[in-house]
């Protein structure tokens, strides 16, 4: 399809990440794009709105990093720059948003927003959900909010959280305030009630509705975001059958940041099948440990290092294969493995594609 505007030129392949904000989220996905994507040509990744940052708000230095905000503008053709305004009732007009775009040229469109108090939710997932000329689009959702999704950056949490920050209006603003600082006694929750409270309260991060990036702040921290996300997901189907946006707490944010940095989940006790450059094998991790089989008719050679323990608190990868080795045609080999809380199994694949088998995720079951 020929591309006809900025949102679909210059690659092989345009994702777009159609985003509620014009702080919080396109500063994040861009640090993590200009992380991530900037050396896959054949890969053009871009938020919309792209950040926006008043001229007076611009970080000069600061250890978080930041992205030197572009304005909340994107280029149409030669044309001059012009405002992306995309009106509606939320959550429901940035998934229509991310269905335009994709009518225009765009492969793959994401719709990035919040529980919050949005009216539309339920209209939004079903719209989302239509298959259109072999398309649809993606939901990244997070309840509370985003920030819940950076939270599990620091530790795993199953906790309803009302608000992102505590405030009241005055004036027409929402005067916040700053709970876990102590500057507001009698009105500060104490991290009960409020993510950031929370975040203060335990040392992760003080503000995220500034002109910096929160990219930095979890950036070395992504498998055990990705990890406690999904064991965050597992133990909320089992608590609860409502739809996903009526639940708090929720994220599959974590599924779009995968996406953009080469990284796939497995659960524990699903096969994962390669049938990519001639090979076709599958693995199963469950309690015999990691079950290799090769489904071809002839050898499958598997090389040395290709299964790694990996540990996201400390970082350190242990070979659970220390040797190369071949299967004949359907044969099965069991590699003795049991994984600790904080632990993976790792299969690079191919350079930009990383599979991660998940450990068996200690949640007590609900029953109603």
């Amino acid at each position: 399809m020929a591309r006809n505007n900025e949102n679909t030129r210059h690659s092989n392949y345009v994702i777009r990440i159609v985003c509620e904000g014009n702080k919080t989220e396109p500063l994040f996905f861009t640090s993590l794009c200009d992380l991530y994507c900037k050396d896959k040509g054949a890969m053009d990744v871009r938020t919309i709105p792209q950040p926006y940052i008043p001229e007076d708000e611009k970080p000069e230095n600061s250890a978080r990093g930041n992205y030197k905000g572009k304005k909340r503008k994107i280029k149409t053709g030669n044309n001059p720059v012009e405002d992306v305004v995309i009106a509606g009732v939320p959550p429901l007009k940035w998934v229509l948003y991310a269905r335009q775009i994709l009518s225009e040229g765009v492969d793959e469109s994401w719709a990035v927003y919040d529980k919050d108090k949005h009216p539309k939710h339920e209209e939004a997932y079903l719209e989302a959900n239509k298959v259109i000329d072999g398309k649809k689009v993606n939901i990244a959702f997070s309840s509370r909010s985003f920030e819940y999704y950076l939270l599990l950056h620091f530790e795993y949490i199953y906790h309803c959280f009302n608000e992102t920050e505590c405030g009241e209006k005055v004036r027409g603003k929402k005067h916040i305030f700053e709970c876990g600082t102590g500057k507001n006694p009698g009105k500060d929750c104490d991290g009960k009630n409020c993510i950031n409270g929370y975040a203060r309260k335990k040392g992760y991060w003080q503000e995220t509705k500034s002109s910096e990036s929160t990219f930095p702040l979890v950036k070395d921290n992504l498998v055990k975001g990705i990890v406690n996300a999904c064991r965050l997901r597992a133990e909320s189907d089992l608590k609860t059958r409502e739809p996903i946006y009526n639940r708090n707490p929720y994220t599959n944010v974590d599924i779009l940041v995968g996406r953009l940095i080469g990284k796939v989940t497995i659960a524990y006790g699903d096969a994962f099948s390669y049938k990519e450059r001639g090979c076709n094998w599958s693995v199963t991790l469950n309690e015999d440990g990691l079950t290799i089989t090769n489904h071809k008719n002839g050898f499958e050679h598997f090389g040395k290092g290709l299964f790694v323990v990996y540990d996201w608190e400390t970082k350190s990868k242990k070979e659970l294969n220390v040797d190369m080795f071949l299967l004949q045609a359907n044969e099965i080999k069991q590699l003795p493995c049991k994984l600790e809380a904080t632990q993976v199994i790792s299969i690079q694949v191919n350079p930009e594609k990383e599979i991660l088998l998940l450990p068996k995720f200690a949640i007590q079951e609900f029953n109603p």
